[in-house]
């Protein structure tokens, strides 16, 4: 998938400023170094939390990519169906179930069915982008714990250790997208943590890079915002819910992805209809 030994590595926060620059910029370390590493994509500064691993690498030429997740990794996955759509070397797999999480296993046991997706598929690259449903009560032990309690967190960060290991143990390198900033408050409170808890478990795993997107649709005090110029015109980003993204926000998430999956696994790769946020 990439000509460079291993993807960039990088263990310090995800803080987000803003900024006014267009390219995309990384640093590479070797594999038992850490560093700080931020790309940069129009409009926002994105630092990527990575734990330095040794996956074998596979040629651009025959990558596989396989996205899932929630109703927000649907639209994650709608526009890069668009913005990979000139890519011919890429295969994007698309599979992703609404309503979903890493607790409602009763619902849907991403677990379970994410053993057969990668039988099925054998990925180079896994793209994740789950959590919208996840604020919500767990059952530990024969107890219920409510949601960010502590032994909610040390169940929900085993989930996501369950899912990191078994893509890459699989060798499939993992891309962790984290959740955007939300309309309701509280609720986005809610998601910041589930993102802390992505990312602090991406440090850990080797094969494992944590994307924070927080500020890709925040302004520059890190608060929701509806609308922003896209390619120069207002456009409206988000559905009413205050949750979930317009088609516009579809693309312009893709294409801070697509040019993210560039930078951190060393490729040649551009969106085919590229939506920048030009603050």
């Amino acid at each position: 998938m990439t000509t460079n030994p291993t993807p960039t590595s990088t263990t310090t926060s995800s803080t987000t400023t803003t900024t006014q620059s267009s390219p995309t910029t990384a640093s590479t370390t070797t594999p038992t170094s850490t560093s700080t590493t931020t790309s940069t994509i129009k409009g926002t500064t994105t630092s990527t939390a990575t734990s330095n691993g040794s996956i074998p690498i596979r040629a651009i030429g025959h990558c596989k990519v396989l996205e899932i997740g929630d109703s927000l990794g649907n639209d994650l996955g709608w526009g890069l169906a668009r913005e990979l759509a000139s890519t011919h070397a890429l295969k994007l797999v698309q599979k992703d179930k609404s309503a979903s999480g890493l607790v409602t296993t009763w619902f849907y046991d991403w677990h379970q069915h994410l053993k057969t997706l990668l039988k099925q598929y054998h990925p180079d690259l896994v793209i994740v982008c789950v959590g919208a449903d996840d604020e919500q009560g767990m059952k530990v032990g024969g107890n219920v714990y409510g949601f960010d309690t502590p032994p909610w967190r040390a169940r929900y960060s085993a989930l996501i250790r369950q899912i990191d290991t078994m893509i890459t143990q699989s060798g499939s390198y993992v891309l962790w997208v984290g959740l955007p900033v939300m309309a309701p408050n509280i609720y986005s409170q809610g998601i910041a943590t589930l993102n802390s808890l992505y990312r602090s478990v991406a440090t850990t795993i080797p094969g494992v890079t944590y994307l924070p997107s927080w500020a890709l649709f925040s302004n520059s005090r890190g608060q929701f915002e509806k609308a922003a110029p896209v390619n120069n015109v207002t456009t409206l980003l988000r559905e009413p819910d205050g949750i979930h993204l317009s088609y516009v926000g579809e693309n312009v998430f893709a294409t801070f992805v697509t040019n993210e999956i560039a930078t951190i696994y060393h490729v040649a790769l551009k969106p085919s209809q590229p939506d920048y946020i030009t603050k």
